[in-house]
């Protein structure tokens, strides 16, 4: 540990008597003190002519020399050779570096707080007491006494004896000028030490002329850009960047420094709606005719794709571009205007691409001060940063802080000193860095890009700027912060001061500066008018892999997805072995057992063999498989267990991973208790990696609730509005089985009620065969759509939910409606046909059986609905055109405005007049209409399921 970490605990006013005993010991065997106290005592006798210069005291009024003996170094001017100081004398000059070093340390720890960072000077900055040298015993006769100060405690201070007032004055020019620093609560010395030396040199490093030059360019377009739109689209809303335009070159120097320094190939980044117009155009590179065609009402599609689009504010883009000779691909993500969701999607996207091709991807998400503070999906996003499941090398957040969150002052948005201080969590260092300061923005957004490849760890540049307009261009900001926008009226642009500035400088005149405005405006202008005619004819920010996948409308195709015997043994045979010299749990190796059974008999197929059989079997066809969620490698109901622990080493053996030598890789992963971020981290990944199966399972269905903006606004939506597929697969544990409320549904009729347009599939499967076909085609069809699952909780170990191995395989497929199985049933003599879907099955199967005599159980069909959507009509037309003169009953487990009814209802009524049914109505059977989705008591759910059933079954009690 440094002298830096504790100096400040131990050496107060009272403990001088124990420094003085420290370093009489110290002097009789170093080794015998703590390193941090031997480092400065070593420090103090390498300059002991430095020591004893001052011990002596001032030539009026020396001091007392006896004791100890100072041997000095014949090239080093000093006393005279003999010299003797006192141990009190040495202490006091020992004394007078620690507290200087307190100092130091307080204004590393703390001197943010009195940094210049608000540009419109309203903050008042109060100086902190650690921050006065009073505080530390110095008073004003000691303010210009030279104090030693060692070479390794302050490099931003050229030699080791300085006063007071030179300390402190190099002390603002680090830490309290346009920058401030938040890094000594970082627990990794090697960060805090790397992060010391380069802060305590920064002020070293100067931009040269050409910099400064391109840098003024890129603030002429981003104010220039906002500028031409304020003009020319007057009282339109486009969440301008207008007082936070710094952002532009601090992205610059994001890509420039990440690109020729570090070789980055791509850089995805993630923002809400303020600024992101500018950003697509000024730093992605979206062509400003584009947009002015967007804004003059024309869509951001070609001709003829279907969809409902988006706001142009809520767009992304792609682009390859060049710095200094070399490719980076630059892309922005669709965003919905729930702020913060998009930076979980983003890291998915940046993960898939590192695990598809092992080169260095970069994640910059940008963030206002207000939602950095109040949504906490940031938090979630940064607790995942360095879990193995989800990290991507390290995050650059950049915080475009307008001070104020759309009329909510910072004393009324978050309850710490900043609204960046969520940040800690992730052990990340923070910088804040004056918005009007663009050269201090581009040398922090480099430092930030050398630690983060450094560390492979976040780190987040909040700029401090302000925002010019409203929370929109129709709102009058001054309705409710007048002393601001009283400021900011008055305010100039960053454009116009960093022009004056080099021109005092003699970088460029103001004539030169003047002329690059007027010749961006000019071009903005010639955009304009040739917006007129312009029509989009590619679709040039969709990944170049997608383009073979078939959007909505076009030729789209279902394809083969049963298997070999071949494969299937094969597969079977890595999920029922492990490897030598693995110490298997003796529970776990019967279950291994079972399975070689299954396999070896082709029957009893359950639940988890028959998804690990379509995940293997992706596998050797080279589809990777990622399957993450709470407790899924176990699985929630202890079912799936397919990574095994060494019950001796607890070393993880994937099964699927050991299926043949060539084959794709699965990677299975317990989330962290988060549903937000993790889901909407999946769901990027999948947009990113079209070949790879990708999974999020909630621990039970209800979970999702918790990933609802994810679901509403990306997964059922993406593709309408942003031409954006995904193959994501969610697993949701559903079914009535007496556990309460919150454990029976998944909400099934949520996901129902966004249904429309082709835009997922949401299934309620009965079979395993049925689930390995489902998951199959997901990747062997010629489009992408999630899938949702209501998945199993009951039927994991159910012996009637079993398939045969002859399901899986040859021409089987997957079959969105089951017919009637049992072989007695007389499909002549069917008076009722009930329709169910999920678990509900299998309990009308066996009350079935039971009423067999007194039902005359022929009389009654039971059919299942394995897709609900899209609905399979069809399919469903012609199983019921089988019974033509049969009554018509819907079953569910869920409440009647709950569950698939309402939604299935006049669907099902419209096959049965479309072939002139007898009985062209449903009946209902099923749970009334209900606040909560299922009873907490077990006696209540057992009899309302006993009723549902003998009511869906038709069967009267006595």
């Amino acid at each position: 540990m440094a002298i830096n970490d504790h100096i400040a605990s131990v050496f107060s006013g009272s403990n001088s008597a124990y420094l003085a005993d420290l370093y009489a010991q110290w002097v009789e065997n170093p080794e015998s003190v703590d390193s941090s106290f031997s480092e400065l005592f070593t420090a103090l006798n390498d300059a002991r002519h430095i020591v004893a210069k001052d011990a002596r005291g001032a030539s009026w009024a020396p001091r007392p020399l006896t004791d100890i003996v100072i041997e000095t170094d014949e090239k080093t001017p000093s006393p005279s050779k003999g010299d003797k100081i006192s141990k009190e004398q040495l202490y006091s000059a020992a004394n007078d570096s620690i507290r200087a070093i307190q100092l130091i340390n307080a204004y590393r720890t703390l001197g943010h707080q009195y940094a210049q960072l608000d540009p419109l000077q309203l903050s008042h900055r109060i100086l902190v007491a650690e921050l006065d040298p009073e505080t530390y015993g110095f008073t004003a006769q000691d303010i210009d006494r030279p104090i030693f100060i060692g070479k390794n405690i302050a490099s931003f201070l050229p030699q080791e004896i300085h006063s007071i007032r030179e300390i402190i004055a190099g002390l603002h020019k680090v830490y309290c000028r346009s920058i401030a620093w938040e890094y000594m609560y970082l627990q990794d010395n090697k960060q805090r030490q790397w992060l010391m030396q380069k802060i305590e040199n920064l002020n070293t490093v100067s931009l040269q002329n050409d910099d400064k030059k391109r840098l003024l360019q890129q603030l002429t377009e981003a104010v220039g850009f906002e500028a031409f739109c304020s003009k020319r689209y007057v009282g339109v809303k486009r969440f301008g960047l207008d007082g936070g335009e710094v952002t532009i070159p601090a992205l610059h120097a994001v890509i420039r420094h990440a690109v020729t320094q570090y070789d980055v190939k791509s850089i995805s980044m993630g923002m809400a709606h303020r600024g992101r117009l500018n950003v697509l155009t000024n730093v992605v590179g979206k062509p400003f005719v584009a947009l002015f065609h967007e804004f003059a009402g024309g869509s951001y599609k070609p001709d003829g794709i279907p969809g409902a689009a988006d706001v142009k504010y809520h767009l992304g883009y792609r682009k390859q571009v060049e710095v200094e000779g070399k490719s980076v691909e630059l892309s922005m993500a669709f965003n919905p205007s729930h702020l913060e969701a998009v930076g979980a999607v983003v890291e998915g996207q940046v993960r898939a691409e590192q695990d598809r091709d092992g080169q260095k991807h970069l994640a910059v998400l940008l963030h206002g001060d207000a939602a950095f503070a109040g949504q906490g999906v940031v938090y979630e996003i940064l607790a995942m940063s360095q879990l193995p499941a989800y990290e991507t090398g390290g995050t650059i957040h950049i915080v475009t802080n307008n001070q104020i969150g759309f009329t909510t002052s910072p004393d009324l948005a978050f309850s710490g000193y900043y609204g960046t201080d969520v940040a800690k969590v992730a052990r990340a260092p923070i910088v804040h860095v004056n918005g009007d300061d663009p050269e201090a923005v581009v040398k922090v957004m480099q430092l930030a890009v050398e630690f983060r490849e450094q560390f492979a760890t976040d780190i987040v540049v909040d700029l401090v700027c302000y925002r010019r307009n409203g929370h929109n261009e129709t709102d009058e900001p001054a309705f409710t912060q007048p002393l601001m926008y009283n400021v900011i009226r008055k305010h100039d642009t960053i454009y116009k001061i960093y022009a004056d500035k080099l021109a005092n400088e003699g970088v460029i005149t103001s004539g030169e500066s003047e002329a690059h405005w007027n010749t961006f405006q000019e071009y903005l202008q010639a955009s304009y008018n040739a917006s007129q005619d312009f029509r989009v004819n590619t679709m040039e920010w969709v990944n170049a892999d997608w383009h073979q996948m078939k959007l909505r409308g076009q030729e789209r195709q279902e394809a083969i997805t049963a298997i070999s015997m071949g494969v299937a043994q094969k597969v079977g045979k890595a999920l029922s072995s492990y490897a030598d010299g693995f110490n298997c749990h003796p529970k776990l190796t019967r279950q291994l057992e079972a399975k070689a059974q299954m396999f070896s008999s082709g029957e009893n197929i359950d639940w988890a063999t028959g998804e690990a059989l379509a995940f293997g079997s992706l596998l050797l066809e080279n589809y990777p498989v990622r399957l993450s969620g709470q407790d899924c490698q176990r699985g929630t109901f202890s079912h799936r267990n397919a990574v095994l622990f060494d019950q001796k080493t607890q070393q993880p053996y994937v099964l699927l991973n050991h299926i043949q030598p060539e084959q794709a890789k699965i990677d299975i992963y317990n989330s962290f208790l988060s549903e937000f971020a993790v889901l909407g981290f999946e769901y990027g990944y999948s947009c990113t990696n079209l070949n790879a199966l990708v999974l999020w399972e909630a621990q039970f269905g209800d979970f999702a609730n918790g990933a609802q903006i994810i679901i509403d606004q990306f997964i059922s939506a993406g593709e309408s509005k942003w031409l954006q597929m995904s193959g994501l697969v969610m697993l949701l544990p559903h079914s009535q089985e007496g556990q309460g409320a919150e454990h029976s549904s998944a909400r099934l009729e949520r996901f129902l009620q966004l249904c429309a347009d082709e835009n997922m599939q949401v299934c309620n499967l009965t079979t395993p065969a049925n689930y390995f076909h489902a998951l199959r085609r997901q990747l062997k069809r010629n489009y992408r759509q999630p899938l949702v699952i209501m998945s199993p909780k009951s039927l994991l170990r159910h012996k009637l939910a079993q398939s045969p191995l002859s399901a899986f395989i040859d021409e089987t497929k997957f079959l969105p409606v089951i017919d009637e199985v049992d072989s007695a049933v007389i499909k002549e003599k069917i008076k009722r046909v009930v329709l169910c879907s999920g678990k509900v099955y299998y309990d009308l199967w066996a009350r079935r059986l039971e009423l067999r005599c007194e039902l005359q159980s022929e009389q009654v069909a039971l059919v299942r609905m394995e897709q609900l959507y899209p609905f399979p009509a069809q399919e469903l037309s012609t199983i019921l055109s089988q019974y033509p003169n049969a009554e018509i009953i819907w079953c569910q487990e869920e409440p009647e405005n709950m569950g698939a009814w309402n939604f299935v209802d006049r669907k099902i009524e419209k096959c049965l007049r479309e072939i002139k049914h007898s009985n062209p109505f449903v009946q209902y059977a099923g749970r009334l209409a209900a606040a909560s989705p299922a009873s907490g008591l077990s006696s209540v759910y057992k009899s309302e399921q006993e009723g549902l059933v003998d009511q869906a079954l038709g069967h009267k009690k006595a």
